[in-house]
């Protein structure tokens, strides 16, 4: 897939620099590519080893600025100077102010027709401009400002002001150093070390006669998205050094080249992390001075410092010492040469990595099982195979004998995830090795590191924007965690009877898998974009003679309801169509082999864009016995006080035959089938026990059996009303409810009426759109909160306001619990990982709950506005989802106060986010409480004994000593004398002596323990009180139901006052006995168009009036405005049956079961059908489904065949319309339909009006049709298309032409239809002369 085109893809970044405070670097866990074991950082800083000077082709780092004599010598002659202030404009992006500078490496700011600047941004960035698009920047002249970063370009344009008043030595300071992206690692090197330079380069720098060299600044910049530096104790440093890190020995670290490469022949190389551009590491910048240019040799000095540590630790440094400070010479292999040549080249500045234009392929690409022709799965078995399984990857286990331990942990979880990209981590970095590196840098733009084979990465932070940006892209992402230090790899080793040096690895496990459908956006995910559902869908189906039957299950993961349904459907899958339609699925597991072709072609065509993936029957599509055994021996629904409580809603797919609950209900077989497949795949993704645990199913029936008793398997008649009215996926398609025809939502009725506030108020609208109420008492109170709300406009304001700052609270709700859950803190391997970035990811944790608390205190704020009198006596809903029972018995919102209550003064909510750590209030938390009251204990305890010794020496004692030394009693010297056999000398100082007691190691050992318990219970604690929230689930849940219903209501409230036109509430009228079902509408307008200036609104009337015929033959010129008054009338009938105020000045209508459209023409070429195939399908389910209640929208049906055929089919598809008695628009241009229908009493006439001069002219450039777009009774002569071919700009000598011989078959038929009123059947005598003037007329 293409990359996205965005700024960074065209300017380095800024230099990085992982210098600590202490002045030792933080080294990263790179030895994964074979990197040496040398020595930590901590331990050579605190020797005080020199840092050695870098190499002559590194001096860019530190270069001093070039002298303004030397620079403007150099640019004599050239159109633009060094540190001119321009204006430069990069392709694709505004003009920008810019200063040009000289190249880091080029040391020349021209090259050929291109001159290099410096943007001014923050942080700045660079870029190579043509010359035409440089333009001297001048005092008071400003470019037209951007529509995007307006205010970043007003600041660039204020500093580019400012600079301009600075000499050009002044300006020389402005210019940052950045690494080139085809740098040595040894660059990148000097840039770290850059403090370090030894004070004699800095004395020949000093003796240099040029004029005075201005200091280079250079900016540090953290992690991305990181809010704290990771500052590591010594200890820490200790595990985060190059060989502990990924648990590999000094003499085991040949990476993935070196053991490739050695079997060529090739010495091992030693590999540093390329820490370019492609990663930042402080947010915050710093300025380093820099004064001399460090050489690249390593001093005797640094040499004898080296040689201090332990042969052990130091070997791979004594091995390779000058290959780590020296650029490689005959140690590099033919292919990296070839790629290093390439840096220099011009193409190299566009090329994006080296691979790309590299003679020789990346080593995994030789790999023999990966070629195409002899790749196998897990099992061995080929892709012809009809079981073979392209999830899994067969790896030879004598190609992972000759692998490092980590490498070797790399391949078993590809060779298992092969359809995945593994984020491995190492130390603080996610790494991607090999085809997923490939990957990472064509989809993320990443940097490729050095050494022959792919490899790239990023750090720990940055992993939900790079995860987020593959997922979006259809990739699915496995998360690999380190879930064991080096001390804990040793202690595992140490009790094992054989080590081998596969087991000298710390321990890695998959955390995660998330794809499209399996995203629930953690702290470690990040934030959640937008507000629609993302749903994953199972589906499974099964023949019973001429009927299908389908088993569905799907559920957003964000939020955690699984809907369970069975169904049968006719053979158009209507009902199936329809849930596509109500709940898109980003993802769909089926059961491979068991899915029929054609539904297997209705994937194919209706969700040609989303993820599909077969499962195995039995193993991975479970069967439903196999499916409840797992869940109920899984421990979802199990408390330690109870055995298994199936939820309420999941019984009723129990058979009650079984008091164990392992059988399904012999109606709903497939549906646990489907709910089996989502169990599985949640379960591979490591997320079945946050979301099966939440408890939250739903049974999903058909719209069109919604509300019946009859159950969901088995095909019943449709009722005359069920709850709500049924919408199929053609009708939202054809009327643009949800999208338009190219899948957005510009001009439809969802972003018309969507001015909700919340996210969960925008999924709630959308469903309310999905399926509006059949039930008149619904929509009468719907009806009422609204109007009740357009009496008080300044509360719609308050309301919305206090709404729009509410989070999603509904996704919190989920997350909250699966930081809370129990099961999942004992057993998921996300519990033992090792996050270097975990303080950030407790203080998000701590941010999201308490703005869950804070979102629910504003929502009780937000309900009192409405305790109001009034609100009792005119809506019942209002009251319904702003009053709680104490208030009125027929509220529904939760009562709050208590438990809002309890959690804000359960902690303190400013300690815990600085902290990301609660610590509760006394009461609270029984277990911290009594940790609490053992260490007042001990501290009592201490005091005592102190005050005891105190009066035993007769003098001032204290406790002196730190960590396991603690509790010493320092005693002065000339009071020793009474200290005995129970006083152990522990130490002394000048003037004073140290001793132990026996009873100050009891209390060390006390309090050890004490802190140890004190330790373990905080650890905890933050998920105990996450707990405690999510145990009153159903609570919060409520409010927020109730919050959404409110949030919907203003929407359509701030529609109705928004609307520029006259609106109107529907008044509903149900039709008994004698009474037809109607339609009238007075000036109605197309509410997606109707804020258009002069748009005409329109009468509509059907079954009522001087007329009750239920059909209305529409006819008129082409685009005289049918197709818009027929989605006009759908979309109205739509907006009232919402309970929703519609754009008309009347609405009065009987309720309507279904919508039924054949609008437009559309062909499906991926289901292998034309247009007039599709035009039928629709026909087809509108006979089969309609009934008198019943709305249906046809038009220009039959025009895809010859005419005969056209006109015959329309014209029974009329005459069936006509005798089923539902309300139909009917738009045809067969005018001989209106010679057959004029005098049907079920049918009757209407035309769109329009005004024709001219003619009867025979020069058609003459005739002049205006449309009137208003709706007239009767029919319409003519459809006028010559007129369209005019205005489409067809040439005048074909419209001439193709008139001829229309007037030519007109002439045609008449006859015709002559000779047969004439020799058809007898003629009566009152007929013979009307026949003799057609014949007149016709010869």
């Amino acid at each position: 897939m293409a990359q996205k085109n965005t700024l960074f893809n065209y300017f380095t970044k800024s230099p990085i620099q992982s210098k600590l405070q202490n002045g030792g670097s933080l080294q990263t866990n790179d030895n994964f590519l074979g990197k040496a074991g040398a020595a930590t950082p901590s331990s050579a800083s605190k020797k005080g080893t020199k840092k050695t000077p870098a190499k002559k082709g590194s001096k860019k780092i530190v270069e001093t600025a070039t002298s303004v004599t030397h620079g403007k010598e150099q640019n004599k002659g050239k159109e633009f100077g060094v540190y001119d202030i321009v204006w430069s404009k990069l392709d694709g992006y505004p003009w920008w102010p810019s200063l040009v500078c000289n190249h880091p490496r080029l040391k020349t700011h021209v090259k050929e027709n291109d001159i290099h600047v410096q943007f001014f941004d923050d942080p700045p960035t660079r870029a190579w401009i043509h010359k035409k698009y440089v333009e001297m920047y001048l005092d008071g002249m400003k470019k037209l400002a951007p529509i995007k970063d307006k205010d970043k370009w007003r600041t660039a344009c204020n500093q580019a002001d400012s600079a301009l008043k600075l000499s050009n030595l002044e300006r020389s300071e402005l210019i940052v150093d950045y690494p080139d992206d085809s740098a040595s690692d040894t660059e990148c090197e000097d840039e770290e070390e850059a403090e370090g330079v030894n004070k004699k380069d800095q004395e020949v720098a000093q003796e240099d006669p040029s004029p005075p060299l201005k200091k280079r600044r250079i900016l540090v910049l953290d992690s991305e998205d990181s809010e704290d530096e990771y500052k590591p104790k010594k200890e820490e440093l200790d595990v985060l050094s190059e060989s502990a890190s990924s648990g590999i020995e000094s003499d085991e670290v040949s990476g993935i080249e070196s053991v490739e490469g050695s079997e060529e022949g090739t010495p091992v190389k030693v590999n540093k992390r390329k820490r370019s551009s492609c990663s930042k590491s402080s947010k915050k910048s710093k300025s380093v001075d820099l004064n001399s240019t460090p050489s690249n040799e390593v001093s005797k000095e640094t040499r004898a410092k080296l040689a201090v540590f332990p042969s052990e630790e130091n070997s791979a440094v004594k091995r390779n010492d000058l290959e780590i400070f020296s650029s490689p010479s005959q140690t590099v292999k033919d292919g990296t040469k070839v790629k290093l040549a390439l840096f220099s080249s011009k193409e190299n500045t566009e090329a994006k990595q080296a691979e790309t234009v590299s003679s020789e392929p990346w080593p995994h690409l030789k790999l023999d099982f990966l070629k195409p022709n002899k790749i196998r799965d897990a099992k061995r078995r080929t892709p012809a195979d009809p079981d073979y399984d392209p999830k899994t990857l067969f790896v030879p286990e004598e190609f992972k004998r000759n692998l490092t331990p980590a490498l070797r942990q790399w391949w078993e979880m590809k060779s298992q995830h092969f359809d995945c990209i593994l984020f491995f981590k190492l130390g603080k970095f996610y790494e991607l090795y090999h085809m997923d590196a490939v990957t990472g840098v064509n989809e993320l733009g990443l940097q490729y590191m050095k050494g022959d084979n792919a490899h790239s990465g990023f750090p720990e932070i940055a992993y939900g924007r790079f995860s987020s940006s593959l997922i979006e892209k259809g990739y699915k992402v496995a998360r690999v965690e380190q879930t064991e230090t080096p001390d804990m790899m040793g202690e595992r080793c140490k009790g094992m009877a054989k080590v081998s040096k596969f087991d000298k690895v710390v321990k890695r496990e998959i955390c995660q898998i998330t794809a499209k459908g399996t995203r629930v956006f953690s702290v470690i995910d990040g934030g959640v974009s937008d507000a629609e559902n993302n749903y994953l869908l199972a589906l499974t189906e099964k023949y019973t003679g001429d009927c299908i039957s389908y088993g569905i299950c799907f559920i957003d993961t964000s939020i955690g309801v699984f809907h369970l349904g069975q169904f049968v459907d006719d053979r158009h899958s209507s009902r199936l169509r329809t849930l596509f339609a109500h709940h898109p699925p980003v993802q769909v597991l089926y059961e491979k082999r068991a899915l029929s072709e054609k539904t297997l072609q209705l994937l194919n065509s209706s969700l040609a864009s989303v993820l599909k993936e077969s499962l195995a029957s039995e193993t991975e599509f479970w069967n439903s016995h196999k499916t409840l055994t797992t869940l109920a021996e899984g421990g979802y629904f199990s408390s330690e006080s109870s055995g298994v409580k199936w939820p309420e809603t999941l019984k009723q797919f129990l058979n009650e035959a079984d008091t164990l609950g392992l059988t399904a209900h012999d109606e709903y077989e497939l549906a646990v089938r489907a709910l089996g497949a989502c169990a599985w795949y949640l379960k591979e993704s490591y997320l079945d026990q946050q979301l099966l645990s939440m408890g939250r199913f739903e049974l999903y029936q058909p719209q069109d059996l919604a509300g019946t008793k009859e159950p969901a398997a088995t095909v019943v008649p449709i009722p005359s009303f069920s709850r709500h009215m049924v919408l199929d996926g053609i009708t939202l398609h054809n009327l643009s409810i949800l999208e338009d025809h190219s899948g957005e939502n510009d001009g439809t009725l969802l972003q018309k009426l969507d001015l909700c506030c919340t996210p969960f108020g925008k999924r709630l609208l959308r469903h309310w759109l999905c399926s509006p109420l059949c039930d008149i008492a619904g929509i009468t109170a719907r009806q009422e909160a609204i109007t009740w709300l357009l009496k008080n406009p300044s509360l719609i304001s308050e309301a919305r306001d206090m709404l729009s700052q509410l989070p999603d609270l509904e996704r919190l709700l989920s997350k909250i619990h699966t930081q809370g859950n129990a099961l999942r803190s004992k057993s998921h391997p996300d519990s033992r990982a090792i996050f270097f970035e975990d303080r950030i990811y407790s203080k998000r944790k701590i941010l999201d709950f308490i703005s869950t608390l804070a979102g629910f205190k504003s929502a009780e704020k937000i309900v009192s506005l409405f305790q109001d009198e009034h609100v009792t006596l005119s809506s019942k809903l209002l009251v319904q989802c702003t009053s709680n029972k104490q208030q009125n018995p027929a509220g529904s919102f939760p009562n709050l106060t208590e438990a809002l209550h309890f959690f804000e003064t359960a902690f303190d909510h400013e300690e815990a986010k600085e902290s990301g750590r609660i610590n509760p209030s006394k009461g609270v938390d029984p277990e911290y409480d009594s940790v609490v009251e053992e260490l007042q204990e001990l501290k009592t305890d201490l005091d005592e004994y102190l005050n005891s010794q105190k009066k035993y020496f007769g003098c001032k004692v204290t406790y002196c000593g730190s960590d396991k030394k603690r509790f010493q009693l320092e005693v002065p010297d000339s009071f020793t004398k009474k200290a005995g056999k129970g006083y152990e000398l522990q130490g002394q100082r000048k003037g004073f002596k140290k001793y132990w007691t026996s009873e100050t190691k009891n209390l060390l050992s006390r309090q050890i323990a004490a802190e140890e318990h004190e330790k373990n219970v905080l650890k905890d604690l933050n998920r105990r009180i996450f707990a405690r929230f999510s145990s009153d689930y159903e609570i919060w849940n409520a409010a927020v139901q109730c919050l959404s219903v409110l949030d919907v209501l203003l929407s359509l409230a701030e529609y109705a006052r928004s609307e520029g036109g006259e609106t109107c509430i529907p008044e509903f009228v149900i039709s008994s006995g004698e009474m037809k079902p109607f339609l009238k509408i007075t000036d109605g307008r197309h509410p997606c168009v109707s804020s258009i200036d002069g748009f005409i609104p329109n009468d509509t009337v059907i079954g009522c009036g001087e007329d009750e015929a239920s059909l209305v033959l529409v006819t008129g010129p082409n685009m005289g405005g049918k197709s818009t008054l027929m989605r006009q009338v759908g979309l109205l009938v739509v907006m009232a049956h919402m309970g929703c105020h519609v754009p008309a000045a009347v609405c009065q209508l009987s309720p309507v079961d279904r919508v039924f459209t054949r609008l437009g023409a559309n062909d499906n070429i991926m289901a292998g059908e034309s247009t007039f195939y599709v035009e039928l399908s629709e026909t087809a389910a509108v006979l089969h489904h309609a009934t008198k209640h019943s709305l249906v929208l046809v038009d220009e049906l039959g025009r895809g065949t010859s005419t005969y055929d056209g006109t015959a089919i329309a014209a029974s598809v009329v005459q069936e319309l006509g005798n089923l008695g539902c309300r139909t628009l009917f738009s045809t241009h067969y005018h001989t339909l209106v010679e057959d229908f004029r005098h049907s009493l079920n049918i009757t006439l209407g035309h769109m009006a329009c005004m024709v001069e001219n003619e009867n002219e025979e020069d058609l450039s003459e005739e002049t049709v205006t449309f009137l777009y208003k709706f007239a009774s009767g029919a319409c002569p003519k459809s006028y298309g010559f007129n369209a071919a005019r205005l489409a700009g067809i040439p005048s000598g074909i419209i001439h032409t193709g008139y001829n011989k229309a007037v030519q078959l007109e002439k045609e038929g008449d006859k015709r239809k002559l000779f047969q009123h004439l020799f058809g059947k007898k003629q009566k005598p009152l007929d013979i002369a009307s026949l003799i003037e057609q014949v007149r007329i016709t010869l």
